[in-house]
């Protein structure tokens, strides 16, 4: 589904209600949310879970929310983002005196060290799309590339999974997380580094 397509579907649906406009926006970024979701939280049948409310929420709001092609995506892996984090909020009662967000920032390693351009190949070249509809499964060419991904906090792991499996900008990705475009660059460069050295060992 290009822009095109999917403002075509987003005003029709609006405009007349129809759910095969819906169903078509649906079939095509149910794997994407479902596999952003699985490899943030590893757990197939709570993947499931978050991801059918992630739609259904797309269904209940997308009518009262102003949308584009270009709105929609930041739009619809925040709302996954958001239930993915009420999940890690029920999980983890024993944190519930301090945010989950401040949490998160403080998993994360100490400042940026000026490292230079870190090649982002290392992960480009390292992820595989299988074209699967088999998610139970991660799609990666390299497991260790996949061990490493899943030590790294979750706030550089989104990033990660937001940049290179799902290809979005960094403004998008921004939108998503409640970060600016440098902020977004500066995790994505550390955990690329974190990678690295995860690699090497």
């Amino acid at each position: 589904m290009d822009d095109r397509e999917l403002d075509h579907c987003i005003k029709s649906f609006k405009k007349t209600g129809d759910n095969l406009y819906y169903e078509k926006i649906y079939r095509f970024f149910f794997q994407k949310i479902h596999r952003f979701v699985l490899l943030n939280i590893s757990d197939s049948q709570a993947a499931e879970d978050i991801t059918v409310d992630v739609f259904y929420n797309v269904y209940r709001y997308m009518t009262k929310v102003h949308l584009n092609s270009a709105s929609f995506k930041p739009w619809i892996y925040k709302i996954a983002r958001n239930l993915t984090i009420d999940h890690y909020r029920k999980e983890a009662k024993h944190k519930k005196n301090q945010s989950l967000e401040q949490y998160l920032e403080d998993k994360q390693s100490g400042g940026l060290e000026d490292k230079g351009k870190i090649d982002s190949s290392l992960v480009v070249e390292s992820f595989k799309k299988n074209g699967s509809t088999d998610l139970t499964e991660p799609e990666f060419a390299n497991r260790n590339l996949l061990t490493g991904l899943n030590n790294l906090p979750e706030i550089q792991k989104q990033v990660i999974i937001l940049r290179f499996i799902e290809e979005l900008d960094y403004k998008s990705i921004g939108l998503i997380i409640g970060k600016n475009e440098i902020t977004v660059r500066a995790i994505k460069f550390r955990a690329i580094s974190r990678l690295k050295e995860f690699m090497a060992k």
